[in-house]
């Protein structure tokens, strides 16, 4: 593993993890003293991050960890809307055995209400389960495109998504999934991973919003805005 490799992995590790908060500044030489490197493995990996859309670099001033926005937090929501149910289709139609095998396996972390590690590591399958599907599609920009979706997304929940008591309702709902994929039933698989997007975006509905401004970072306080569906023919509920 390169020097760059590894502050890449650990820097953006921090970045998912909100350990480094959101909307803030850190100098070059302050990631060179957390990480103990020097400076040109640092702008290689944090150039990777900017790529990646978690991390800005400011010329003259700095880097700055991409805050996160009612803006973005909607626009991801209506991509996954668009990428999984895609995705899980074209894997009931083109998945190997072991790649069914590994969702399957993805599939089944149960995370215990209340406990803050145990939701942290339901976060990770999840994104990994997400991600197992989209590279099962055979479509590698699809995998691409959703490992980076998955990415972005993870750092709304591990930041201000509670963590209620929906462990066995999000299991059901990948079992679902897993099954239309290895039925190789592709509108099935289609209509379950829709649906379960759909759930997705109404659990957090609750997600902590400021009330001035759509770009504005999120702060824990106020509630973001999400309007019922008045009826079925509306593909998700929509986002304000």
């Amino acid at each position: 593993m390169t020097e760059a490799l590894r502050i890449y992995i650990s820097l953006r590790n921090d970045i998912i993890s909100c350990d480094l908060q959101p909307g803030a500044s850190v100098s070059e030489a302050e990631l060179c003293s957390r990480y103990k490197a020097s400076r040109t493995p640092i702008r290689e990996a944090c150039r990777r991050l900017q790529e990646e859309g978690l991390l800005q670099i400011v010329p003259f001033r700095g880097y700055f960890i991409s805050p996160l926005t009612f803006e973005e937090f909607r626009n991801l929501n209506e991509m996954q809307l668009v990428l999984d149910p895609a995705a899980a289709a074209m894997a009931a139609e083109r998945a190997t055995a072991e790649q069914i095998t590994n969702i399957e396996k993805w599939a089944n972390y149960v995370y215990h209400a209340g406990q803050k590690k145990s939701y942290e590591t339901f976060l990770e399958w999840n994104r990994n389960l997400h991600i197992e599907i989209a590279a099962a599609s055979g479509n590698e920009m699809m995998a691409e495109i959703t490992s980076n979706l998955q990415t972005r997304l993870i750092r709304y929940f591990y930041l201000v998504i509670s963590m209620a008591s929906y462990g066995k309702e999000l299991v059901g709902e990948h079992h679902a999934i897993v099954r239309a994929i290895r039925a190789r039933k592709p509108e099935q698989a289609r209509d379950r991973a829709t649906e379960h997007v759909i759930r997705t975006i109404e659990r957090t509905a609750l997600i902590k919003f400021p009330s001035g401004g759509h770009g504005a970072d999120i702060r824990k306080g106020e509630a973001y805005p999400v309007r019922s569906r008045s009826n079925r023919a509306s593909t998700h509920r929509e986002i304000l």
